[in-house]
């Protein structure tokens, strides 16, 4: 699904907002003829062979019958997490967008930080819901506005999906939405409000301090500072809101690349596994690995195996099969890294208590929901998460003190 709707959604956008004339996508993108075509069919075909597999293989993760308990270890480990993004940023370790990173290396907190986001912002949400207690509501709705706050640096991708996770866990808590027509209502005109400004927020952030000669280095309270004295000038949400219309209209055109690098790997011979490899040698830690080449791209490989001249481009499971072995690789790729997926998360839930295996079920949906991920992103969610996850189980495994039953009546 996130395959059809990166591809085929975000090319219907463009094809409905861009002003373009009578020309094609494919003439205003300088494409040549039936590129798009032969692009967007190699789409439609993985997307099917992961329906098909997945109906009949597939087992569910959760059952129709599953509830979610929000118990006291998930609204502590709620409220400690927003804390930790916090702390995060106090630290330079989050910057915008994800994890702070510095000459190819990536802070080791912010990767945890970025790791659980998704995760514990749903369940931060789903926590307020369903607070009775007056300092439960209190703390879960203080750690919700925190986490969702963060939006605003995080981006409009994180933005989306993020919100996607939130509305799945409200159902698996069993929120109703039957019967509460104005709290729904008030809820619905919040969240879009809340999204509609950090999105304003995070292109403002974007756009202030281009420029500045430590532009790809500032931290996101530098970002803010810039963003303060463009506001001064008056017209910075004007700016930010005609940036963001610019460019929807054309970034979501992520076939482009897709359908260009798999054309090409039609007339000519592919990379045969270099840009995973390329990849992988990226997941590898320097301590391990120092010789290994941390500035690896996508898109300086197809550059040099098809002769284009990419820049920064929309990269997935789908580009990287198509430079590697064509549409053998388009067909395989996706496979291997659900079955891999699988895998690893089966294998963790075997050992882990309810809550990490929660969160490890919400950390793998979360990876699977955006179009735009390198097999690096795969190949290091994979190792995270077996790293991080130990981090959660302990917590929840440290003993707890608890009050005498005629005191805890009283607290309660």
């Amino acid at each position: 699904m996130a395959l059809l709707l990166g591809y085929g959604g975000g090319a219907l956008n463009t094809w409905l907002t861009l002003p373009r004339g009578t020309l094609s996508l494919s003439e205003i993108m300088g494409l040549g003829e039936g590129v798009l075509n032969r692009g967007i069919a190699a789409v439609l075909f993985s997307s099917a062979l992961l329906y098909f597999f997945g109906e009949i293989f597939e087992k569910p993760i959760f059952g129709q019958s599953f509830r979610l308990q929000i118990d006291r270890t998930t609204r502590s480990l709620v409220f400690l997490g927003a804390l930790a993004m916090l702390g995060g940023y106090a630290t330079h370790s989050l910057a915008i967008e994800g994890a702070a990173s510095s000459e190819g290396h990536v802070s080791i907190l912010g990767m945890f930080l970025t790791w659980l986001y998704t995760p514990i912002t749903a369940l931060a949400v789903a926590s307020f819901v369903t607070a009775r207690l007056r300092r439960e509501k209190l703390l879960a709705g203080f750690s919700s506005l925190v986490l969702i706050l963060m939006f605003a640096v995080l981006g409009r991708r994180a933005t989306l999906y993020t919100t996607i996770e939130i509305l799945f866990v409200l159902a698996l808590v069993g929120y109703r939405w039957r019967g509460k027509g104005i709290r729904n209502l008030l809820l619905i005109i919040s969240m879009g409000a809340v999204v509609a400004l950090c999105s304003l927020t995070f292109m403002l952030l974007r756009i202030a301090p281009l420029g500045h000669r430590i532009y790809g280095k500032m931290s996101v309270s530098q970002r803010f500072e810039a963003a303060n004295r463009l506001m001064k000038k008056g017209n910075a949400l004007e700016l930010a809101a005609a940036a963001t219309r610019t460019n929807a209209q054309t970034r979501t055109f992520i076939l482009s690349f897709m359908a260009n690098v798999f054309d090409a790997s039609i007339t000519k011979t592919p990379a045969l596994g270099r840009d995973a490899f390329g990849f992988l040698q990226l997941t590898i830690p320097s301590v391990i690995y120092p010789d290994k080449n941390k500035f690896f791209s996508e898109e300086g490989l197809v550059d040099q195996q098809f002769g284009f001249s990419y820049g920064d481009e929309a990269n997935s499971v789908l580009t990287a099969g198509a430079a590697d072995f064509g549409i053998v690789g388009v067909i395989l790729y996706p496979l291997l890294i659900v079955l891999i997926a699988r895998a690893v998360h089966d294998f963790l839930l075997q050992f882990l208590k309810p809550l990490p295996c929660m969160l490890v079920s919400l950390a793998f949906i979360s990876l699977f929901l955006p179009t735009e991920a390198t097999l690096a992103t795969y190949f290091s969610f994979f190792r995270n998460t077996i790293i991080f996850i130990v981090l959660i189980q302990i917590y929840v495994s440290l003993p707890r003190l608890r009050l005498h039953p005629e005191y805890s009546d009283r607290v309660g």
